[in-house]
């Protein structure tokens, strides 16, 4: 029964929370039962804090009424430019991004929704969290290429422009999908199916590819786009793309990031209340707020009552240049 405890909470760490197992499944937020019979926050045995039940249900709820949103918004998003919208090199990274938190939000909202109603899920609750994580990493790496994109495009216009291959974005993005299904998917057999010394390898490998080289690569090509574009004595136009890019990249690194420095701290030993459940919160209004935040980029400063999401959606994913043509042509 130790190894098959032992065997499950190392792929709960890996799959983005913490999960304790015994003979039924139990709830992701749900406390220890025993502090429940007992009616208090403190173990009698250990003097450790428990988390509140209601505290929990409440994380519990939001999180399905946050992803059930947030399916909605990134469903949209995935309608218009998959089949409304014309689309060009930034519009296929988004949509991928889309893609990404549609399926992690879905994931989510089915684990929620199995935790609620207390079902005994085993296995399959366990494949829910390695596509969690498989989303996760993948939504990751594509703000990365974003990041890194959209800066080599003002750092070096002219090769961009000239050079640039034609489905470049088509290619990375499909890259990066296969990138972050290897990984998991090694770590999920690993971990679980035929648990191996690998595991540990591929949690460290994993760690480092997205928190010390992703997460860092991101920050660093966002800065230098910023101060690139803010510190030019060109006066270079950003329009409303650029501002798209920075909100993005902000609200990811606010967001989403705790839940992975959460949950290496639960690896690696520092374990804190409500730490895996607070990352988890905050991951799921990251996915869900990049519609909204499509579409308020996208309206701003516009003066018409009613707006279609199809026009925001179009105007915030343009390019500074033709965002200048749209501002000429509205004055004359």
């Amino acid at each position: 029964m130790r190894e098959s405890h032992t065997s499950y909470h190392l792929c709960a760490l890996c799959l983005e929370v913490s999960l304790i197992m015994s003979a039924k499944t139990t709830s992701t937020f749900l406390p220890n039962t025993t502090s429940l019979a007992e009616g208090a926050n403190y173990s009698g045995t250990v003097q450790k804090a428990e988390p509140s039940y209601a505290l929990l249900k409440f994380m519990e709820s939001f999180c399905l009424i946050s992803s059930a949103s947030g399916m909605v918004g990134n469903g949209t998003v995935l309608w218009y430019l998959g089949f409304r919208i014309q689309r060009n090199c930034f519009t296929v990274c988004i949509l991928n991004v889309a893609a990404a938190d549609f399926g992690y939000l879905l994931c989510i909202a089915i684990e929620t929704v199995q935790c609620l109603m207390h079902c005994n899920v085993g296995v399959q609750f366990g494949i829910l969290l390695f596509l969690d994580l498989f989303t996760y990493g993948t939504g990751l790496y594509l703000l990365t290429a974003i990041s890194i994109e959209r800066c080599l495009s003002v750092l070096c216009p002219i090769w961009c422009r000239s050079h640039r291959p034609k489905h470049l974005s088509g290619i990375i993005s499909g890259l990066l999908w296969s990138l972050s299904l290897l990984l998991n998917m090694l770590g999920y057999i690993s971990c679980t199916v035929r648990p191996s010394s690998n595991c540990h390898i591929l949690l460290i490998t994993t760690g480092v590819l997205d928190f010390l080289f992703c997460t860092p690569l991101m920050l660093v090509f966002s800065l230098t786009l910023f101060l690139k574009v803010k510190c030019s004595s060109q006066h270079l136009q950003t329009g409303r793309l650029f501002t798209l890019i920075m909100l993005t990249v902000l609200f990811f690194l606010i967001f989403a990031v705790p839940l992975s420095v959460l949950i290496l701290f639960d690896f690696w030993g520092y374990k804190f209340l409500y730490s895996p459940e607070t990352g988890f919160v905050l991951s799921c209004v990251n996915s869900s707020l990049s519609p909204v935040l499509y579409f308020i980029v996208g309206s701003y400063r516009d003066r018409r009552i009613r707006l279609t999401l199809r026009l925001a959606f179009q105007r915030a994913f343009k390019d500074s240049a033709d965002d200048k043509d749209e501002r000429e042509s509205h004055k004359q």
